[in-house]
């Protein structure tokens, strides 16, 4: 099967690549990279003190544990011969992108960590056009899902989701589900990488999945309730102020409290391929 590969440029994004590249019933096709922004974030100057502190704590706490997580062997991106990086997120739904889609006649498209996909790009894009995305849907859809399940203090619905993107945010078909194994110990960083992780396993499962419905012809069944269900987070929902209750007043110890039954977390229906 040919494919489009769609990623930010993050380890956390470029592993659904790695893990396609070992998988020998897929082409790699062609390999777009979105340039996302710096790994460790600076904070706003405009921020107090307190939170400012906060925030450099929480983005090199996410930055040790993906490189204690993530240790792809990413030099076989050199190897990949049609591929082109965008730096600007205003030329990622623009005319070299789409011509290049075009170009690659691709069966399907994987996509992790880029921006939204708009028209004319979308509908040049095969059909079976699937996103990992680090959130359950419906119940965290849109972005920054893996921090909201802690913040809301579910870490039980902290997972991903495999499914086909369509015109609207998170309401494609869903696909496959996973959720982590938490351990004693896990910070919120922690539990996010092993959610990721744990999909990237599943992958083959996914690719087989698709093999099979091209081959039998199998039709998309969108879910028209997606849309109304759960709840769509954009990125200016987060506000670097409810680092406070993560880390100030959770000491980043929310996993711990929930295997020791003091906090109480939903158990979500996870769809799975049979």
């Amino acid at each position: 099967m040919k494919v489009i590969v769609i990623t930010g440029s993050h380890p956390r994004n470029l592993g659904i690549l790695h893990k396609l590249y070992q998988n020998n019933k897929i082409e790699i096709a062609g390999f777009i990279m979105f340039e996302r922004e710096e790994i460790i974030p600076k904070p706003n100057n405009n921020l107090d003190k307190k939170i400012k502190k906060l925030w450099e704590i929480h983005f090199k706490k996410r930055h040790e544990s993906e490189k204690k997580y993530y240790d792809f062997d990413l030099d076989f991106i050199k190897k990949l011969k049609n591929k082109i990086i965008i730096n600007d997120k205003k030329d990622f739904n623009g005319l070299e992108v789409l011509n290049f889609i075009k170009s690659t006649n691709a069966d399907a498209c994987f996509i992790q960590g880029c921006p939204i996909i708009e028209d004319p790009i979308l509908s040049a894009l095969p059909s079976y056009s699937i996103n990992l995305h680090l959130g359950l849907i419906p119940y965290y859809k849109g972005a920054i899902t893996a921090f909201w399940p802690f913040y809301y203090l579910e870490p039980g619905m902290l997972g991903t989701t495999y499914h086909i993107i369509d015109k609207h945010v998170d309401t494609g078909e869903i696909i496959h589900q996973n959720v982590p194994t938490l351990d004693y110990g896990d910070t919120m960083h922690d539990a996010s990488c092993k959610a990721l992780l744990s999909a990237l396993r599943d992958i083959d499962l996914v690719v087989d999945e698709i093999i099979n419905r091209q081959k039998n012809n199998i039709k998309i069944n969108k879910d028209f309730t997606l849309k109304n269900r759960g709840r769509l987070f954009k990125k200016s929902d987060w506000k670097p102020e409810m680092l406070i209750k993560i880390y100030s007043e959770y000491k980043d110890n929310i996993v711990d409290l929930f295997l020791d039954g003091k906090i109480k977390s939903e158990i979500p229906n996870l769809i799975k391929i049979k």
